[in-house]
């Protein structure tokens, strides 16, 4: 689909991911606000935001260990709990967007992906598609879902993004967070952490070794899992960037088109 970009907002910039069920809703809203400035500025761009869970779904995720999928009785009380949260973090970011000007609409993927071990497998995406030529803003985002083989299980933000943005033939994902990027290490220990500003197949294994889960609890993997799926897409021609969202106006910039704010993520 022609201007078509993936957005992720994640989890750790949206929420405190330190205190369950704890929002940021001054830089939800900031970053509401730049989504709708640029989408302004440039009238034909197509938009689908995902967000990660943060502090919401991941506490009763680990709790029930829903990742683990239905393993006793209790795993059917994890999965209403877990997608109760993951929807009530979504209302805030779809109520946030509406009132920035937005005609955002809430996706949910439990109630229409079919999952095989945390891959999704099928997904209807036809009212989806319908949303983007009214010019809707769709959000989805992290969630639990039905899975084929294991009952249940857990499909991130990226995830998503990856199925969608090949389904949809979409070019762009911007993934925002709380870093500049990604780095040689971890720049909130290490002060001579150096920001890496293009991963490619040169250097993709290397990189990788670099790599961890994020700070607090993450059920899907941190910045690794990130690069992860968002490289399998270079071989289909996506190029995505990560890059910082406490940084204001940095979203904006980024929908507008302007690249080499973060790390770039191509072929």
């Amino acid at each position: 689909m022609e201007n078509l970009i993936l957005l992720k907002l994640g989890g750790s910039l949206i929420t405190d991911k330190t205190k369950p069920f704890t929002t940021r809703p001054d830089v939800i809203k900031r970053l509401a606000g730049e989504i709708y400035e640029a989408r302004q500025e440039k009238e034909k761009l197509k938009l689908i935001i995902g967000h990660g869970g943060g502090s919401f779904p991941h506490k009763p995720a680990k709790d029930y260990r829903t990742d683990l999928g239905v393993i006793d009785k209790e795993s059917f009380k994890g999965i209403a709990a877990v997608q109760d949260a993951a929807a009530n973090l979504n209302r805030i970011v779809v109520d946030s967007l509406i009132e920035a000007g937005e005609n955002a609409i809430s996706f949910n993927p439990s109630s229409s992906v079919i999952a095989e071990e945390s891959i999704i497998k099928h997904w209807y995406l036809e009212p989806m598609k319908m949303m983007l030529r009214y010019n809707l803003l769709p959000v989805v985002y992290g969630d639990v879902v039905i899975d084929v083989r294991r009952g249940c299980s857990i499909i991130s933000t990226e995830e998503i993004l990856n199925f969608l943005s090949r389904d949809l033939d979409s070019k762009r994902i911007i993934l925002v967070g709380i870093t500049d990027g990604v780095f040689d290490k971890d720049p909130n220990k290490y002060p001579d952490a150096k920001l890496i500003p293009e991963i490619n197949p040169k250097n993709y294994l290397q990189v990788r070794e670099y790599l961890g889960g994020s700070a607090g609890i993450d059920i899907t993997g941190g910045m690794l899992h990130k690069v992860d799926q968002m490289f399998v897409l270079t071989k289909f021609g996506i190029e995505s960037e990560i890059i910082n969202g406490e940084k204001e106006g940095f979203l904006k910039r980024a929908l507008l088109g302007e690249r080499g704010l973060g790390t770039v993520i191509k072929a």
